[in-house]
């Protein structure tokens, strides 16, 4: 049973008592979902900052994965996915497009934090703020499927494995995330309907 399911008397009424601790309850949660969720604006905003003030490092990464250098050194580990590298050229407009979808991610996050915080002091409907959050949430998984797909592209975990391990934890902090603000003990489903 959720923790926001109205719990009745034996007459059939819900006593008041519960509705106010069912309340609290959502916020408490609505609260931590705010928490979490400023953590993962100010994680993913460091890591936008930190490719922006280091962009030619982060270039000469991308670089190094999208020509897929090291497989084409590689006598053996690769070599039926050289056809997939591209010039050196797209490692801008492909870093570039990283930020920018980083930036868009981060603005999303923030966006649900607020909400959230507002959620936690009443001032925000659940379901509303549950589907902003989702948005958000959306926008983080769907970074880290981007890094990962792009690297079994290109083959990059046969060379940087600890890149793909953060990838995944990425997702599986998101994935969690999402998971925990669509509770309905969170969102206040069952008593907004």
């Amino acid at each position: 049973m959720a923790l926001t399911a109205a719990r009745t008397a034996h007459s059939g009424a819900s006593t008041p008592s519960v509705g106010r601790s069912d309340l609290a309850v959502r916020s408490r949660l609505a609260a931590f979902n705010a928490f979490l969720l400023s953590g993962l604006t100010l994680w993913l905003g460091l890591v936008t900052l930190n490719n922006l003030n280091d962009f030619g490092t982060n270039r000469a990464l991308i670089s190094r994965m999208l020509t897929m250098t090291d497989l084409i050194h590689d006598p053996v580990r690769g070599n039926g996915l050289q056809w997939r590298a591209l010039p050196d050229s797209m490692a801008s407009p492909t870093l570039i497009g990283v930020i920018l979808y980083e930036i868009l991610t981060v603005a999303l996050l923030a966006r649900a934090a607020v909400l959230q915080v507002r959620r936690a002091r009443g001032l925000e409907a659940g379901l509303a703020t549950t589907r902003h959050t989702n948005l958000a949430l959306g926008a983080f998984v769907g970074l880290f499927l981007l890094f990962l797909t792009g690297g079994m592209w290109f083959g990059y975990w046969i060379y940087i494995g600890a890149a793909q391990q953060v990838h995944f934890t990425g997702l599986i902090i998101g994935l969690l995330a999402a998971l925990l603000v669509n509770l309905p003990s969170v969102t206040g489903a069952q008593q907004e309907q």
